[in-house]
């Protein structure tokens, strides 16, 4: 069998080479092995399902589009028909587009004797080549299948554009590929139907044209929509009225095509008579670069650009400018990973927009909107409250008369996900009205089958005098009455304890490891490293190569070492990823941190009250509404509102010291942690099934008793800030309930719950996953992640688990190789400081131990056969032991990596 390397697949599957690793070891790649220190698969594995999809026992629906679904699959067969017949990589995406636009063209057409004039001529539109071209049987087959199957659905209409973004995920023509996502149907047609003025424009622009889709919906609205009828004539003049611009040269071809296919579509509903000749009377008026730049439509307006159909060139300000609307969709670009040469330009032209491309657009519409003008934008929200964009938002809001938001939040693309989705759809003008109301709809927190469906309807608009945009805070649609109050309060976190940046290594690989590689060299100390969302304590399973002061640090070319004098001083750390929330720990004793998890010093109150208030939903509230990027940094933290009451709180102070201690009888029985200790195992029961189910009840009644601290935790907080029940119903919107406030009581299947707790825990028994939805924080053991998950009370799920031990068949296994996995170590001597004693041990010796141990059993085939996979997983995937020919022994780890 041939095996490949990690890196292919990494390619083939577009997921990244760390994930797949992480599969690997998982095992959910079938056959794959490590080699060395590296992992290989055989050549024909499938990509493995994504097992972060929903648990069996919940049932959702996927919003996805069939249409665009299917078309993935059609692009897919459509690139390997072309790879099969050998056309080469810079045509291939050539030969999808044209198969794509040929076959919907000619299923508008409807005559089958066009068929080489339809696919000669759409090649040579798309491509700007004069050469022939003869359309592959095969591909027109796959097209002509798709078009059949969706011809009903209006969306197949809108293929090619997403074709286009489709095909990028597998040949990258330019730099422009990462920033183009097209947008949905359902923005494009909510900001058309909200601008009356569309009917009667003579001139409507999109700047940043991409396929088109602004533009071809907007000339559907015209033709369903002016009363004089949709002739062909009059199809055509307003096929006129379309203008657009794109810095992809490549892709305004694709807008022109698009545009026609459009008029053929809707003159095909309307019955109107039209032949080929047609084609080249479709004359939308769209522009390109003259010469290669960097701002595109940034640009000023005496920037030369060129007609794509009839190659004039114009200034930018008369293609484009003077316009009565603008519908865009502009690039979500920002500093991060942008080019010098973008930076400067930005920096240069559009100083206030912090090198944000989408925003530089909101100040650059206004040079090209009429003075009647208007405008609809899908923009991203960090300007409308980050204090960087106070300046530009002064401006937006001093030129334009803003009439609708519409807050769609993250979730609002089918094919876009995390920060840059983070997106509201904005309609303005440049009519400005000082007392302008603006109508304001939030839904941020629905789905986006809601989102799509609230729209659709009577929206129920909030009203927002537009000076309330402006100010150091912007606004945010997050905060309201009392919790709005509250931010803006006199004394912040800041005042009362310090959060630091911590220690940049310079070279992680290097520098960073786990304690069990580092035994005995006292060059290497423990640190926290984050890396991970956790509570209380934990993640303190890494060490880093310190020596005298932080000399080899210190060598590291791009290293910082920063606020090392406060080691002795610091009590607390955090991780500094913050998808899934503010999450706090404990810092040990004799332990650093460097600048994944960075340290905080508290200077007034009790540090146990600090934890409990950090670790609270309404600090990880605050810090969302503060930064939209992944990001926790420790200025944020520093901004969350305290009270004296909260931080010296003797209640939060008992309650955070007993979470402390539940979260560390966990660990205390999970060897890849410092805080591990072997003694748990003498007081378990001598017999195995008892000794795992022993373990496993421990677990869950420790995680719910934690629970049910933090609610009280929660309670105590929210008295002390004075919130309501409406504030608290309005937190939850944001970050979820607390986990104990669940009240879902249905009935459980106990097999599915087996078979779902098993996929989400790993070989220590512990959770794998983070969050169950973009609305609640991260969890902090498997009970809470469940309940969260299956919205049922945790007690409910324990109790149920509780009343029939044997329904656990599944998560059981995993608990008794824990716990056999734990009496090996045991009888090896391990400890977390100075490893294990014994270097070297006979199968059979261990076998005899644990049949006195256990009882009789046959260990010795558990030992040879699965020992190393849950060893491996357990010390996560750098093992300190390793079984070979019938002894356990240590595990070079350095040759090994």
């Amino acid at each position: 069998m041939e095996y490949l390397p990690v890196q292919y697949f990494s390619d083939k599957w577009e997921i990244s080479k760390r994930r797949i690793q992480i599969l690997c070891k998982e095992g959910r790649i079938n056959g794959a092995k490590m080699i060395g220190n590296m992992w290989v698969i055989p050549a024909d594995t499938e990509r493995p399902a994504d097992a972060r999809s929903k648990n069996p026992v919940i049932v959702t629906d996927h919003e996805h589009s069939s249409v665009r679904r299917e078309l993935k699959k059609l692009i897919k067969k459509i690139f390997k028909t072309i790879s099969d017949i050998g056309v080469e990589t810079d045509e291939q995406k050539n030969y999808v587009l044209t198969g794509i636009a040929g076959g919907l063209s000619s299923f508008y057409f409807g005559e089958k004797d066009y068929k080489r004039e339809i696919y000669g001529t759409v090649y040579r539109d798309i491509t700007g080549n004069t050469m022939d071209f003869d359309i592959n049987d095969r591909i027109v087959s796959h097209v002509n299948h798709f078009i059949d199957a969706y011809k009903a659905d209006s969306e197949v209409d809108n293929i090619l554009s997403w074709a286009y973004q489709y095909s990028n995920k597998i040949i990258r023509e330019n730099i422009y590929s990462k920033t183009q996502f097209f947008t949905e149907k359902y923005m494009i047609e909510y900001l058309i139907h909200n601008i009356e003025q569309i009917n009667m424009a003579g001139k409507i622009v999109d700047p940043c044209v991409g396929g088109g889709n602004f533009l071809v919906e907007c000339l559907e609205h015209l033709c369903n929509e002016e009363k004089e009828g949709s002739s062909l004539e009059q199809i055509l003049l307003k096929a006129n009225r379309l203008y657009g611009y794109d810095i992809d040269s490549g892709i305004t071809k694709i807008a022109v095509v698009n545009i026609r296919l459009r008029v053929l579509a809707i003159l095909k509903r309307n019955s109107c008579q039209f032949d080929f000749s047609i084609w080249n009377k479709i004359q939308p008026n769209i522009f390109k670069s003259l010469d290669d730049d960097v701002g595109g439509s940034l640009c000023a307006g005496k920037k030369k650009v060129v007609n794509v159909l009839d190659n004039q060139t114009a200034e930018l300000s008369e293609a484009l400018g003077n316009a009565d609307i603008i519908l865009t969709n502009p690039p979500f670009a920002t500093i991060k990973g942008m080019s010098a040469e973008e930076k400067d330009f930005l920096k240069k032209y559009y100083p206030d927009a912090n090198c944000d491309t989408c925003v530089s657009f909101l100040e650059a519409i206004y040079s090209l909107l009429a003075g009647h003008g208007v405008c609809g934008i899908v923009s991203q929200n960090a300007w409308m409250h980050l204090k960087s964009f106070r300046t530009i938002r002064k401006k937006i809001t001093s030129q334009y008369t803003i009439y609708k938001i519409v807050n769609l939040g993250a979730g609002a693309f089918v094919d876009l996900s995390g920060e840059k989705s983070n997106v509201s759809l904005l309609i303005f003008g440049r009519k400005i009205n000082q007392e302008n109301t603006i109508q304001v709809l939030n839904l941020e927190n629905f789905s986006l089958k809601d989102k799509i469906s609230l729209m659709c309807g009577k929206p129920d608009y909030l009203r927002l005098l537009q000076n309330d945009i402006d100010g150091p805070n912007g606004y945010d649609f997050t905060e309201k009455g009392s919790l709005k109050a509250i931010s803006s309060s006199i004394e912040k976190y800041k005042d009362i304890g310090t959060p630091m940046q911590g220690t940049s290594t310079g070279n992680a690989k290097e520098l960073v490891g786990y304690f069990w590689e580092h035994f005995g060299d006292e060059e290497w100390v423990s640190v926290s490293n984050g890396g991970g969302y956790c509570r209380w304590q934990g993640l303190n399973h890494s060490v880093v190569k310190w020596g005298r002061e932080g000399e080899y640090i210190k060598a590291q070319k791009g290293s910082a070492l920063r606020n090392v004098k406060y080691f002795p001083e610091t009590q607390l750390v955090f991780s500094d990823t913050g998808t899934a929330g503010l999450n706090v720990r404990r810092l040990l004793d004799h332990q650093i941190f460097i600048a994944s998890g960075p340290g905080i010093r508290v200077t007034k109150g009790n540090e146990y009250a600090h934890l409990a208030l950090l670790n609270s939903r309404i600090a990880a509230y605050y810090l969302k509404i503060m930064s939209p990027k992944l990001t926790i940094a420790a200025g944020y933290i520093g901004q969350i509102p305290v009270n004296e009451g909260l931080y010296t709180s003797v209640v939060l102070e008992k309650n955070a010291k007993l979470c402390v201690e539940l979260k560390e009888k966990i660990l205390s029985t999970r060897p890849e942690n410092l805080e591990y200790d072997p003694a748990f195992l003498n007081s378990m029961p001598s017999d195995l099934e008892k000794a795992a189910w022993s373990l496993f009840n421990d677990d869950i009644t420790n995680e719910l008793l934690k629970l049910e601290i933090e609610s009280k935790n929660d309670r105590v907080i929210f008295e002390g800030y004075g919130f309501s029940d409406d504030d608290r119903r309005h937190l939850e919107i944001l970050v979820g309930k607390c986990a104990y406030q669940i009240d879902g009581a249905q009935d459980i299947d106990l097999s599915k719950l087996d078979r779902y707790m098993d996929k989400i825990i790993d070989a220590a028994c512990l959770l794998k996953r983070t969050r169950t939805s973009k609305n609640t924080l991260g969890s902090d053991g498997v009970i809470e992640y469940v309940s969260k998950d299956l919205n049922v009370n945790p007690e409910i799920i324990v109790r149920k688990i509780q009343s029939n031990p044997g329904g656990m068949k599944l998560v059981m296994r995993k608990y008794r190789d824990l716990v056999l996995h734990g009496l090996v170590l045991q009888y090896l001597g391990y400890n977390t400081r100075n490893g294990i004693a014994v270097e070297r041990e006979k199968v059979s010796g261990l076998e005899t131990f644990l049949n006195i141990r256990l009882g009789r059993n046959n260990y010795y085939e558990w030992l040879s056969s699965s020992f190393n996979s849950v060893h491996r997983e357990i010390f996560k995937g750098v093992p300190y032991l390793i079984y070979e020919e019938g002894i356990i022994h240590r595990y070079d780890n350095k040759i090994a990596r």
